[in-house]
């Protein structure tokens, strides 16, 4: 029997109404499944990549089609499109694989986990349904874990999480009443960080990260770290290539990637691409702004 997911943002009586014409015409052998974008389950660690709709596997389905998406799930839907390119399910329409630079956080680390880039285990699931799925998110990840909202940079909204009573104090809204997402990540005890400023195919710059603030897990500038430019012959090769992979794979000309050592293995961890990093602007300090005018301008005159 032939299985069929169609996927609507909410439930209503003409969405009801076009799946029951739709099963008492296709056939006896063809199963029709209506279901929500708000009960998908993603889980992604490196290639490993899970997605599950009310808890039955999306590679169960033959074909996907989404009905009713609004703008609400856009780029919930465009994540789930491309996760079912890599899976090889069917998807009607598949023009939602075409997201661009429009996805979220959690879009470009499925799209660097399944290149097979060093992410770190990351579940993610519609806010709404965290209370529910709390127990498995706690179960694969153990604590302590790490929550982030998608919407929020340089810090922001990223929690460290020790108990189940931590993820149900979670922000759930902003200030202005509209939906924190937040997807759940391994909480790894990571050493030095580094940001490698990747302009076209190489890198421009790189720094190292200095937390200064005692009990702060977050390396960010605008949280209290330091900056130490660090001198461009002396990157790592693998750390370079990790930088370079991960923009070449988003298609960003110009990315700030930051990335760990595990403290335990010693291995580097991809933590995040920006797509518009920041910058230093004190030129006595930071070598970037030498090293983005130099890529435009020879940007600007390559064919």
């Amino acid at each position: 029997m032939k299985k069929i997911l169609i996927l609507v943002d909410k439930m209503g009586e003409k969405r009801e109404l076009f799946v029951k014409h739709i099963t008492t015409r296709v056939g006896t052998d063809v199963n029709i499944t209506l279901a929500l974008f708000s009960d998908l389950y993603f889980s992604v660690s490196g290639k490993d990549l899970t997605v599950e709709i009310n808890k039955i596997p999306i590679t169960g389905f033959d074909l996907v089609c989404f009905r009713h998406v609004g703008g609400k799930f856009s780029v919930l839907a465009s994540t789930l499109a491309i996760c079912l390119q890599v899976k090889g399910v069917k998807l009607i329409d598949s023009v939602w694989s075409e997201i661009g630079p429009l996805g979220s956080k959690f879009t470009s680390l499925v799209k660097l986990g399944v290149e097979g880039l060093p992410i770190m285990k990351t579940i993610y699931v519609w806010q709404t349904k965290i209370p529910e799925e709390t127990e498995r998110i706690t179960r694969e990840l153990g604590f302590p874990l790490v929550a982030k909202e998608l919407s929020m940079q340089r810090g922001k909204g990223v929690f460290k999480i020790d108990s189940v009573e931590d993820i149900a104090n979670l922000p759930l809204t902003d200030s202005k009443g509209r939906d924190n997402q937040f997807m759940f990540q391994e909480y790894k005890d990571l050493g030095e960080e580094y940001r490698v400023l990747v302009l076209g195919r190489k890198v421009g710059v790189w720094e190292k990260k200095i937390v200064t603030v005692a009990g702060e897990f977050r390396h960010n500038v605008s949280l209290g770290a330091r900056e130490e430019f660090m001198k461009i012959e002396d990157i790592p090769a693998d750390l370079a290539k990790i930088a370079i992979d991960a923009a070449v794979k988003l298609n960003l000309q110009i990315a700030g990637v930051d990335i760990a050592v595990n403290k335990n293995t010693g291995k580097y961890c991809l933590i995040e691409v920006n797509r518009g990093p920041g910058f230093t602007y004190d030129t006595k300090v930071s070598p970037e702004m030498d090293q983005i005018a130099k890529f435009l301008r020879e940007e600007s005159e390559s064919k």
